[in-house]
C-alpha cells in the first residue's frame, strides 16, 4: 500500500510540472548522466576528450595555478546549464509550495555575497590543497546550495508547527529555534570550511579570530528576528544563516588586512567607495522614486508585477479599464522600488565598477569570453584595457533589465521562477563583482 500511495504521489508531482519544466529538468538530467556517468564508463572518448580539458582542468587551474580562462565549450554550458537549472528548479519550488514574495531574495543575497568573500579567500591561499577546489566556480555554487539547503532543511524541520506569527509565544520559540539552528550551522561551517585549512598558517597570530567568532555568534542570535518581515521560518532561517556565514568569512578577510598570509600587492580602500557607493546611491534613488507606488499596491492587496489569480497575462493585456491603467502606473513604478530590482541593480553596477577599476586601475586581467572581447573592443577605441567599454554596456544592461522587470507582468505560478531568474542574475553579477572588490581591497 505503501508503494502504491508512493507511486500514485510522485506521479501526481510530475503532472504539475509544465512542459517548459519538464524539458529543463531532463536536459539537466541527461547531462549529469552523460558528462557524469559517461566520463566513469567512456573515459577516454567522454573524459579525457571533453569534460577535462574543456571543464575539469581550467577549474583545477584556477585553484592551482591562478586565474584560468573560460573557453568557449564551458561558457556555453554553464549558461546553458544556469538556466535551466533555474526553470528546473522553480517549478520544484512552486510544486512544493516553497514562500515566495517580492521581498524573498534578501533571504538569499548573504548567501550570494558569501559565495564572493569566500572565493576571494580561496584567491588569498588560504583554503589548503584539495579542498580550495570547492571555491572556484561553478564547483563553488553547487557547494554552497548544498549548505542552503541543510540549512533550510533543518529549519523548516525545526520550526514545524511554530509559524502562527499572531501568537507571540509561539513566534518567540520559533525565533528561538532559528538561533539554535543557526549556531549549530555555524559550529559546522566553522569545523568542515574554515578548521582544516587552519595548519597551514600556523605561524599567525589569529587574534582577531576569536573575536570574529564572538560576533558572528552575535549575529546567529539576532539575525532571525531582522528585519521584521512577513517572513516565514525557512526564509528567517536562510537570511540568519547566511549572514552568520558572511560576518565568520569576513573576519578572516580582517585577519589578512592585519597579517597576510598568501602573496598580496598593496591593499586599497578607494575601491570601496566606488564600487559601492554609486550602485547603493542608485539603489536608494530607484527606492525613493517607486516606494509610494509599492505602498499604495500593497493597500490595494496587489504584489508589484504580479496579477490577481483571477487574470492570465493574455486577459490582462486584452483588457482595457481605467483600473488597469491605474494599476499599470502603479506597478510600473513598485517594480523599480522592489527588491528584486534593486537587488539586481545593485549586482550589475558593482560588477562593472569592480571589474573596471581592476583592469583599468589594477593588474587584473579578464577571463570570461564575452567580457574579453567587450574590453578589445574598447581598447581599440581608447588605448589601453578597455574596461571602460564593458563598465558602460553594463549601465546599458542595467537599465534595459529595469525596464523589462517594471513592464513584465507574471501571473501568480510564475512567481518562483521571476525569484530564481533575479538570484541567477545576482550570481553572474553581484558574486563576481564582489569578489573583484575584494581582490582589489586585499590585493590579492
Amino acid at each position: 500500500m505503501k508503494e502504491k500511495y508512493f507511486t500514485k504521489s510522485f506521479i501526481l508531482k510530475i503532472k504539475k510540472f509544465n512542459t517548459f519544466e519538464l524539458i529543463a529538468i531532463c536536459f539537466v538530467l541527461i547531462n549529469i548522466i552523460i558528462l557524469g556517468f559517461g566520463s566513469l564508463i567512456f573515459t577516454e572518448s567522454i573524459w579525457n576528450q571533453y569534460v577535462y580539458p574543456n571543464i575539469w582542468e581550467p577549474i583545477v587551474n584556477d585553484a592551482t595555478v591562478g586565474d584560468s580562462g573560460y573557453n568557449t565549450h564551458n561558457t556555453i554550458l554553464f549558461a546553458v546549464l544556469l538556466f535551466a537549472f533555474v526553470i528546473s528548479f522553480s517549478g520544484i519550488f512552486r510544486i512544493f509550495n516553497l514562500p515566495v514574495r517580492y521581498d524573498s531574495i534578501i533571504a538569499f543575497i548573504p548567501w550570494v555575497i558569501l559565495a564572493a568573500t569566500i572565493r576571494v579567500l580561496e584567491d588569498a591561499e588560504f583554503f589548503k590543497e584539495n579542498i580550495d577546489i570547492l571555491f572556484i566556480s561553478p564547483v563553488i555554487h553547487f557547494h554552497l546550495a548544498i549548505w542552503l539547503i541543510f540549512s533550510g532543511s533543518i529549519g523548516i524541520v525545526a520550526t514545524k508547527n511554530l509559524t502562527d506569527k499572531s501568537n507571540n509565544e509561539i513566534f518567540s520559540r520559533m525565533i528561538n529555534r532559528i538561533r539554535f539552528c543557526t549556531l549549530f550551522m555555524l559550529l559546522l561551517f566553522y569545523l568542515i570550511i574554515f578548521e582544516p585549512s587552519l595548519v597551514n598558517h600556523s605561524n599567525l597570530t589569529w587574534f582577531s579570530i576569536p573575536i570574529t567568532i564572538i560576533v558572528s555568534v552575535a549575529v546567529a542570535w539576532f539575525s532571525p528576528s531582522i528585519p521584521k518581515l512577513s517572513w516565514s521560518p525557512l526564509e528567517r532561517m536562510l537570511f540568519s544563516t547566511g549572514n552568520t556565514f558572511c560576518i565568520l568569512t569576513l573576519g578572516f578577510w580582517f585577519q589578512f588586512l592585519i597579517e597576510p598570509w598568501g602573496t598580496n600587492s598593496s591593499q586599497e580602500f578607494w575601491p570601496i567607495v566606488v564600487s559601492l557607493g554609486i550602485p547603493s546611491i542608485t539603489v536608494i534613488l530607484l527606492y525613493r522614486f517607486g516606494i509610494d507606488a509599492q505602498i499604495e499596491l500593497e493597500k490595494r492587496g496587489l504584489e508589484p508585477g504580479v496579477l490577481e489569480e483571477k487574470w492570465t497575462v493574455s486577459e490582462w493585456e486584452k483588457h482595457e479599464s481605467d483600473e488597469k491603467n491605474d494599476i499599470e502606473r502603479l506597478m510600473s513604478k513598485a517594480m523599480i522600488a522592489s527588491p528584486l530590482t534593486l537587488a539586481f541593480t545593485f549586482g550589475q553596477l558593482c560588477d562593472g565598477l569592480a571589474t573596471w577599476i581592476g583592469i583599468d586601475f589594477g593588474n587584473y586581467t579578464e577571463k570570461h569570453i564575452l567580457g574579453t572581447k567587450i574590453m578589445e573592443i574598447g581598447s581599440t577605441i581608447i588605448e589601453g584595457d578597455g574596461a571602460w567599454l564593458f563598465l558602460i554596456v553594463k549601465i546599458i544592461l542595467t537599465g534595459v533589465l529595469i525596464l523589462v522587470f517594471s513592464k513584465v507582468r507574471i501571473e501568480q505560478n510564475q512567481k518562483h521562477l521571476r525569484l530564481l531568474i533575479v538570484l541567477a542574475l545576482l550570481a553572474v553579477g553581484l558574486a563576481p563583482g564582489l569578489r573583484n572588490l575584494g581582490r582589489n581591497v586585499l590585493g590579492v
